[in-house]
């Protein structure tokens, strides 16, 4: 036989997905444009990208370019961000994501959604949680666009919970959407309800603005306040709070005015208008899907305590 020669070299692992990310975008071999214009978004995005090879890597691309009713060379998209898109079509091509930003990661896991990607979004889920704060509540509510908190991250509940006067106050609550406010107010504790007035009328009047400079119709404030009122906890605040704040901002008709602030000094005294949330406590607890839940002292509620001299408990009615 043979004399033995040394060991012969192992081959190079063949790697699990051959990285392919140079020719997304690229007109070598290209035989699709994705036009991304999106009626949500106000940017937009061509994209080069090969029929076959996205098939093969996703279902819904295999049905839309070879299913019953194939999609022709140019195909328009205009639910989703641009950069979303194009970090779904990266992730495909390479096989890695790693968002450069955390808007970037809210955008890819909505394209990932729905193209049934579910390891893209389990990757941008994590860095989503991770990297949650104050000012990012907001932005991801506004891209989820729903009411439902089942459908809602549980970092962004959880400073919520824990941070409402830092939501409350953040440059993104004011440019948030209508839906976004509703679901921060049936959400939103740990604040007195004199924050949370303010902080929605400091949203009215942003919107307001933004009409004017538009070029639009020019809205009142009360105008845009009007669909939220039932959100607000009026008999949650003292008399005094409600003279300097809401009493005071011409908000309401003279009888309204009147029925509010009666009840507000004695329950019961005079009939509501049938919009008032009579619902009186303090948003010092979660509504019914967070109350078994010990509450923090930190953040908005040790400021509370400070004001106070002692911490915030669940049997407290007012700030």
């Amino acid at each position: 036989p043979p004399a033995e020669s040394a060991a012969m070299p192992k081959p190079p692992a063949v790697p699990q997905l051959i990285n392919l990310e140079r020719y997304l975008d690229s007109a070598v071999f290209s035989d699709v444009e994705f036009v991304i214009q999106s009626e949500k978004y106000s940017v937009s995005r061509t994209i080069r990208a090969h029929k076959q090879f996205l098939a093969m890597r996703n279902e819904v691309f295999g049905t839309m370019f070879f299913g019953s009713l194939p999609e022709k060379d140019k195909v328009h998209i205009t639910d989703l961000h641009p950069s979303g898109f194009y970090g779904l079509l990266k992730y495909l091509y390479s096989g890695a994501c790693v968002p450069d930003c955390f808007e970037e990661a809210i955008y890819i896991r909505e394209a990932a959604d729905k193209y049934l990607v579910p390891e893209l979004v389990t990757v941008c889920s994590k860095y989503i949680a991770e990297n949650m704060n104050p000012d990012r509540v907001c932005p991801l509510i506004d891209c989820l666009a729903t009411t439902d908190t089942e459908r809602i991250d549980a970092a962004a509940l959880r400073v919520l919970r824990s941070d409402a006067l830092a939501v409350l106050n953040s440059e993104s609550f004011v440019e948030s959407n209508d839906t976004t406010v509703e679901t921060v107010l049936n959400v939103v504790c740990g604040v007195p309800e004199s924050c949370v007035f303010l902080a929605v009328r400091r949203w009215a009047e942003e919107r307001c603005r933004k009409s004017l400079s538009a070029g639009e119709t020019p809205v009142a404030v009360d105008a845009v306040l009007r669909p939220f009122l039932p959100k607000l906890r009026f008999l949650a605040l003292t008399p005094q709070e409600y003279v300097k704040g809401p009493g005071s901002w011409n908000l309401l008709k003279s009888n309204e005015d009147y029925a509010v602030l009666r009840n507000i000094i004695v329950r019961g005294s005079v009939p509501l208008p049938s919009w008032v949330c009579t619902d009186d406590t303090a948003r010092s607890q979660f509504r019914e899907f967070f109350t078994s839940k010990p509450l923090p002292t930190t953040g908005s509620l040790a400021m509370a305590a400070e004001t106070t001299g002692r911490p915030f408990e669940s049997g407290d009615t007012k700030k």
